[in-house]
């Protein structure tokens, strides 16, 4: 995780958010000293620049290492007024309240999205706005699986076409865009980096000859690996209801 938080934090000081079309939905919902929800805030991202610009953030992030970048940048940058943070995962444990409420790729994680959903809706004014992949991350995944335990089936993460659905039939219709872009540059995707996360949900980290043999696969599929996909996400935005 500590590797993932400098990566964020590197990849937050290289490009700017304001210029996401994420960022531009939020505060299209926003007024004056209008108040933000930012769900699984990272080192971040959003709630820095949302807080630069006069907003009022209440950034929600359960992991540490994340959470000590976000809490550098804010004294950095003399944000301590503007951003309050918040050490839990969501929902959270406290009467929450903004004008948006906002998640950016965090609801697949989420072990009961209804209910993530749900507490969205239980604290926001205005403006519910979740960003989801279209497409199943880490796709090569799928080949390394059938190589150690093709008898069960690859893990696959929630995505617009889980979500949506799940929204029609809670009685929400919500406005979608889908965007394209480049996501995740060689660097984040060195295979040396990713052997923990990938011998963890393969079980085989206490197996030597299985860990072999997996740097040799993600070896032969460097350039596969490395090379920054075009990524789809769908930036999926409503009202809530009250």
């Amino acid at each position: 995780m500590k590797t993932m938080a400098d990566n964020l934090n590197k990849s937050a000081s290289e490009t700017d958010p304001r210029t996401t079309p994420l960022y531009g939905e939020i505060i299209t919902h926003l007024e004056t000293d209008g108040t933000v929800i930012d769900i699984g805030a990272g080192v971040g991202r959003f709630a820095i620049p949302l807080a630069k610009e006069g907003f009022n953030v209440t950034a929600v992030e359960p992991n540490e290492e994340m959470r000590k970048h976000l809490l550098g940048s804010i004294e950095q940058n003399g944000l301590t007024s503007r951003i309050n943070v918040i050490q839990s995962s969501w929902p959270v444990d406290k009467d929450l309240q903004a004008d948006v409420t906002f998640a950016s790729f965090v609801i697949q994680f989420s072990h009961d999205p209804e209910k993530f959903i749900h507490s969205m809706e239980k604290c926001t004014n205005k403006r519910c706005i979740v960003s989801i992949h279209v497409d199943q991350p880490l796709g090569f995944l799928k080949d390394i699986w059938q190589v150690f335990r093709s008898s069960e089936p690859v893990p696959a993460m929630l995505t617009f076409s889980d979500l949506y659905p799940m929204l029609l039939n809670m009685g929400i219709i919500a406005n979608v865009a889908i965007i394209e872009e480049k996501r995740m540059s060689g660097p984040v995707m060195e295979p040396a980096k990713i052997i923990p996360l990938l011998s963890d949900l393969l079980s085989i980290r206490d197996k030597p000859a299985d860990m072999q043999r997996l740097k040799e696969i993600l070896e032969g599929m460097r350039s596969r690996i490395q090379e920054p996909p075009s990524m789809r996400t769908a930036i999926v935005s409503w009202q809530p209801r009250r």
